[in-house]
């Protein structure tokens, strides 16, 4: 998913140039320019948070709120969603099966969904999941009806016996209703109800953090994929309906379309995409693995020719994370750019598209094509086993988009990228949340841009990209179509460097705040220490005096260093760790 204060940003992403190694002169040049421009944009991004977005929390400054952000109240519904408990842990989905007919006239659909599952254990009551708007018609089982109760979202199915363990079943449910309707798609998801200029019906749904039992019965949850999955869709007969896939079969005339996924997907990324579309139908040539993926994109017919030209850059785009990270994760089911009724979602292989054909970093790429693509590595083949670990999927996507921008444009470029991504930082919430509250709010967007600056910080704390870049390429190869939690990278971390990075992660992923170097500094002394942080956080850090780099090595102990008689500048690698300075004129030993 993106988020919105970044692509925002874009058409104001003028670099900001930062030095690493020079004199005191140009320090004091390079400051003088970072002044003005910070000057110019806290009176350019108000206007522009005032006029568009309102106040997201933008912070020059390395900044830590002193209260802490709060988590949505309990609800019934939210627990009974977000909660593992042993109706969800005794049957294991490797099917699912979705039959489903989508009527725009009165916003509402109709479905019958067959879930093929096998027991864990013994159990003779399982949990599925729909939101309690939506009508449950049956259910059955062996052609048996079966008795179940219904709770807020949850609907607990008697079996007519008791399952044996290890054994495959299925149960089907017919379903009817309309679905919660989104109000800020993808943010805030749900179905979304529109026309296109031609007036014809357009329509789509996203739902990540909402689940995908707002619309079809499922095991809403993080950590059990289907291996495979079918949809069958119907929809009036002059439209197009798309999906996640292959598309296997198809009759045109009545609005019948069956589609098939082959590997294993997050329920929250199946979806449907309704429209009147035209297929543009292209191919990706791949230099790491030989094979030929094709591209079949979905698009408005007054749209074809601008996105024959804009898509064409999806290729450098997969040829680069191929590169970085491996193989493109799901060459059996292509991959396909669906135009959106929104600005975009990660549905893997048949990712959202709602941008408006523009190239919106420095007219170099389009990012929303660029940040949903990446997804289909992070997110979609490496999953987070609960929403609490969703910096694997947005703060490494966000980071994709840096390293995109350093291999066109170079370290420099990276860097100042990286700058429009920490001023966004807000430190209310730790990167890693709450686990079992499925809470996800697009209004705190620290697990996309401090997610990113984390990776940033432990490839300058690590100091050697090629073992960098070999963790991260690991990382995914190892945990690909697997649902894992923040701990499996920070475990890969230790074992690469063999060193213990524990420190790092429980500042960076399990702190809400941000390190700041408390400092003083005499005629030729000065004093440091580290403010906000674990007793073991031993960030080394530079700082740049008379011309020269020097490397300290702060802990929660006050020290200190004698220096010449220039004042220390910490500007020499504030860019590349993410820490803040505070000035404490009380600090002395």
């Amino acid at each position: 998913m993106i988020i919105f204060q970044f692509h925002l940003l874009r058409a104001f992403s003028t670099p900001l140039e930062v030095t690493t190694h020079v004199s005191s002169s140009e320090v004091e040049n390079k400051c003088t320019i970072i002044k003005i421009m910070k000057k110019l944009l806290l009176f350019i991004l108000p206007i522009i948070f005032l006029t568009s977005c309102g106040a997201l929390g933008i912070h020059l400054k390395v900044y830590n709120p002193k209260k802490a952000g709060t988590y949505p109240k309990e609800t019934k519904q939210n627990k009974l969603l977000a909660e593992t408990t042993r109706y969800r842990t005794c049957f294991d989905v490797y099917h699912n099966d979705l039959n489903i007919e989508i009527i725009p006239k009165t916003k509402s659909i109709v479905g019958i969904v067959k879930i093929s599952a096998k027991a864990v254990n013994a159990f003779d009551t399982l949990q599925i999941d729909l939101y309690k708007n939506m009508k449950v018609n049956f259910i059955t089982f062996e052609g048996s009806g079966l008795k179940y109760t219904r709770d807020e979202g949850a609907i607990f199915v008697a079996m007519p016996r008791q399952m044996i363990a290890g054994e495959k079943f299925s149960i089907t449910i017919s379903y009817q209703g309309s679905p919660q309707q989104a109000k800020r798609p993808p943010w805030d998801g749900g179905f979304v109800w529109k026309k296109d200029k031609d007036g014809n019906p357009w329509i789509g749904v996203a739902c990540e953090s909402e689940g995908s039992s707002l619309w079809w019965p499922s095991k809403d949850v993080m950590n059990d994929e289907a291996d495979s999955t079918d949809i069958h869709l119907i929809v009036p007969k002059n439209l197009v309906a798309v999906s996640n896939g292959v598309l296997t079969d198809t009759d045109h005339s009545a609005g019948d379309y069956r589609w098939h996924i082959s590997y294993p997907i997050n329920n929250y990324n199946v979806t449907l995409y309704v429209g009147n579309f035209k297929l543009l139908e292209d191919k990706y040539e791949s230099n790491v693995s030989g094979k030929t993926t094709a591209l079949n994109h979905y698009v408005l017919p007054y749209n074809y020719e601008k996105a024959k030209l804009h898509f064409q850059q999806v290729k450098k785009h997969m040829a680069f994370y191929e590169k970085m990270f491996g193989e493109y994760p799901w060459q059996r089911d292509g991959f396909k750019l669906v135009e959106s009724p929104y600005a975009g979602m990660e549905h893997q292989s048949a990712i959202a598209y709602g941008n408006g054909y523009k190239n919106d970093y420095q007219d170099l790429f389009d990012y929303i094509i660029l940040h949903e693509t990446a997804h289909e590595w992070w997110g979609n083949s490496v999953t987070a086993a609960d929403l609490s670990d969703a910096w694997i999927h947005e703060g490494f996507a966000s980071y994709c988009e840096a390293l995109f921008v350093e291999s066109i444009s170079g370290y420099q470029a990276y860097l100042d990228y990286m700058y429009w991504q920490r001023i966004s930082i807000l430190n209310k919430r730790p990167v890693v949340r709450q686990r079992e509250i499925r809470y996800f709010d697009y209004h705190d967007g620290d697990i996309y841009s401090k997610g990113s600056w984390i990776l940033h910080t432990l490839r300058t704390t690590i100091d050697n990209d090629s073992l960098f870049f070999d963790i991260l390429k690991t990382f995914r190869m190892e945990n690909h179509q697997k649902e894992i939690y923040s701990e499996t990278f920070v475990e890969l971390v230790n074992k690469k460097t063999g060193k213990d990075f524990n420190w790092f992660f429980n500042q960076y992923l399990y702190q809400r705040e941000a390190p700041i170097l408390e400092f003083n500094w005499t005629d030729d002394q000065l004093f440091f220490k580290w403010k906000n942080t674990n007793a073991d956080f031993v960030l080394p850090i530079k700082i740049l005096v008379g011309g020269k780099t020097i490397q300290l090595f702060p802990t929660t102990k006050l020290q200190s260093i004698k220096l010449s008689n220039d004042y220390p500048n910490f500007y020499d690698n504030s860019d590349q760790m993410y820490y803040g300075t505070e000035k404490n004129k009380k600090l002395k030993m």
